[in-house]
């Protein structure tokens, strides 16, 4: 198992983190050039399609023209069992399995990590008193030193610092409880929880750590701006003096324990309310979905289904299912390490003819769980053995192989037996 998830790790890094970069490019770019017309709010959703290609198969596609289906036809193989800890195929090997523990390790480090800062936050909170006299859509803490930040998922709290709720302004508290407010009433703790299990996962892809890292920012200003709608010239200067005198209280420094931390980009937060003149709605809708629809149309245009040098001459039917796409060597790999049971079908012919010898050709088809089906004997059959041939039929059926990537994969692999 550990070596099939090295496999499949080492055939995706290099593509997944290529369209996620060349995806992150073009979502910042249309944000920049977004950003003083169209809500944060919407410009967040430019993102997803960096996050949808680093977790979906890599040759995942939209049926734009219906191409007919070529299987794979491995080459001739001799029918002897590599030697073992022998590297088979360009993807298997020691540095595959190292590659897998290295991803394993790296996410459980990720996830532990996440949970002790949480678990940590909620103990550091041990110690916050309720604030009654603030009306919220949820339950409002006093602590000595933390916030004013939104924490927790389920039952989201909102904290204030004693700083501010005796140092500070009548008018500097109403513009953070409106911040925050707006955070609970977007569930933009279900996002930074989301954001946090995706970078988890899929570590190893850079791009979607700067798309996390975007996505933060503008979940900030999408809640400045929805603090400040219908807010006139006068109250968005009080606004930004609030952003001002909080990041003048040095005290407040632990604050950046929490996710969604009122203080964080302060000098970007501030230079947006001072220059947006945002388009109508649904001009500021259209442009961003325009995009995202590019975007993932794009990204779901991938490379032919991978194939050895010497394809099928007779294609699949149209209506056949979608094609997906695994690695020949990885298929070969597979195949070859099962080599001890097909000698054994042909070694069972041999007692019954000694001069036996010729082609067995099996058709088969890789489910998108990697469990083989529809396994047959092709055409390019020439053993003229029907148990030989059956045998190895059937230990075909017993093979498995990584997830194709994006459907089913159909391979001819043809094996000649010779005394």
């Amino acid at each position: 198992m550990i070596d099939h998830l090295g496999q499949a790790l080492a055939s995706w890094l290099v593509p997944v983190n290529a369209w996620t970069a060349v995806l992150f490019t073009c979502a910042l770019l249309v944000d920049r050039a977004l950003e003083r017309h169209a809500r944060a709010s919407l410009r967040i959703a430019l993102y997803a399609p960096v996050a949808l290609r680093a977790v979906v198969p890599l040759s995942w596609w939209i049926p734009v023209a219906r191409a007919p289906r070529l299987p794979v036809l491995m080459p001739l193989a001799d029918p002897v069992a590599p030697a073992a800890g022998s590297i088979d195929g360009g993807w298997a090997g020691p540095w595959t399995t190292a590659l897998a523990l290295a991803y394993v390790v790296v996410a459980l480090v990720l996830a532990v990590r996440a949970v002790r800062r949480r678990v940590g936050l909620g103990r550091a909170l041990a110690s916050s008193t309720v604030v009654a006299s603030i009306e919220a859509p949820c339950p409002v803490l006093r602590h000595a030193e933390l916030g004013p930040m939104v924490v927790g998922v389920k039952a989201p709290r909102i904290v204030l610092p004693d700083a501010l709720l005796l140092d500070a302004s009548a008018e500097s508290l109403v513009c953070v409880l409106r911040h925050e407010i707006a955070h609970v009433r977007r569930r933009d703790p279900w996002l930074a929880a989301a954001m946090d299990a995706l970078l988890v996962v899929v570590w190893p892809v850079i791009p979607v750590w700067l798309a996390a890292a975007r996505v933060r920012h503008l979940v900030e200003l999408a809640c400045d701006e929805r603090a400040l709608s219908d807010a006139g010239p006068a109250e968005r200067r009080r606004y930004g003096h609030a952003l001002l005198d909080l990041a003048e209280q040095r005290s407040l420094a632990l604050s950046g324990a929490g996710e969604l931390y009122f203080g964080s980009t302060l000098r970007a937060r501030i230079e947006a309310l001072a220059s947006q003149r945002t388009w109508p709605r649904a001009l500021q809708a259209g442009l961003v979905g325009a995009s995202i629809a590019g975007f993932v149309a794009c990204s779901s245009v991938g490379p032919a289904p991978a194939s050895s040098s010497s394809p099928s001459s007779s294609p699949a039917s149209e209506d056949d299912e979608k094609a997906g796409r695994l690695d020949p060597d990885i298929i070969q790999h597979n195949v070859r390490a099962s080599f001890g049971r097909f000698r054994a079908c042909y070694e069972a012919g041999v007692q019954r003819d000694p001069s036996l010898h010729g082609v067995v050709a099996v058709a088969f088809t890789i489910a998108e769980d990697g469990s083989v089906h529809d396994q047959r004997e092709d055409a390019r059959t020439t053993l003229e053995d029907k148990e030989v041939i059956a045998c190895v039929v059937n230990g075909f059926g017993k093979l498995s192989f990584p997830q194709p990537q994006g459907g089913v994969v159909t391979v001819i692999y043809p094996i000649e037996f010779a005394p």
